[in-house]
């Protein structure tokens, strides 16, 4: 019996130290040593732009921790102006390298700041960085067929990977296939945008799809009601939208 006991002692011992490994890695995976080490920016800061040009900002980072890939943007926080951001399409990997995000206002405003924001493979944010900039935009000039391109395209599907209703963590990411079909060669950008009032994050453009297929885009949220489906031509005009009510309930995370 004593040996039963010294058996199921060191079980939990053993438990325990795995809890406390896996809680310790759940903690470094929430923190980083990200460096921006050289930036460079096309336009240069002091550019007076039209709308939609977009600031395409280069950088070299290094880091070790978290031991993960880390997704990252560069983004106009300021809301005064509506703005476009590109999404994390490529990744940055642990140790040192470049990579390219752009942004653009879609109208006539300044930009004083950029942000550089990572986030961990939990899309929780671990990296956010200001860069002081001065951009003018001037509203573009573009012609009413301009405008319209592209209206008639429709979203013909979407399958959510986790399908609704469902019973989720807080903070899950949840991946959404759109189809669609466009009737302009410019193509159109897509989004997944959750309308909710709970902190959430949702991909931004990874560029203009053409003709017909499927594009993967991807939300995390806290709470969600519907999702919005857009989108937008080369001008910036929304040409479709459409709202899809989804059920979620969410845990804590």
């Amino acid at each position: 019996m004593e040996n039963v006991y010294i058996s199921i002692a060191g079980l939990v011992a053993i438990g325990l130290v795995v809890y406390f490994v896996r809680r310790a890695r759940r903690q470094d995976n929430t923190r980083t040593d990200l460096k921006i080490t050289g930036v460079r920016i096309d336009p240069p800061s002091g550019s007076v732009l039209q709308a939609n040009t977009p600031i395409t900002v280069a950088l070299d980072y290094r880091y070790s921790a978290p031991r993960e890939p880390l997704y990252v943007w560069v983004k106009i926080l300021d809301t005064t102006y509506d703005s476009v951001y590109e999404g994390s399409h490529d990744r940055m990997e642990p140790g040192t390298g470049r990579i390219g995000r752009s942004v653009h206002l879609t109208q006539a405003g300044t930009v004083r700041e950029l942000f550089i924001v990572a986030k961990n493979q939990d899309f929780v944010e671990v990296f956010n960085q200001a860069l002081a900039v001065d951009f003018t935009y001037k509203q573009a000039e573009v012609d009413e067929e301009w405008m319209n391109d592209g209206k008639g395209s429709e979203i013909t599907g979407i399958t959510l990977s986790i399908p609704s209703p469902a019973v989720v963590k807080a903070g899950t990411r949840i991946g959404v296939d759109i189809a669609y079909a466009i009737n302009t060669e410019e193509g159109l950008d897509i989004w997944a945008i959750p309308e909710t009032e709970a902190n959430m994050t949702y991909e931004g453009t990874t560029g203009r799809q053409v003709g017909t297929g499927v594009v993967p885009r991807h939300f995390t949220v806290g709470q969600l009601g519907s999702l919005r489906l857009v989108m937008k031509n080369a001008a910036s005009q929304t040409v479709y939208e459409r709202t899809v009510p989804v059920d979620y309930t969410y845990t804590p995370a």
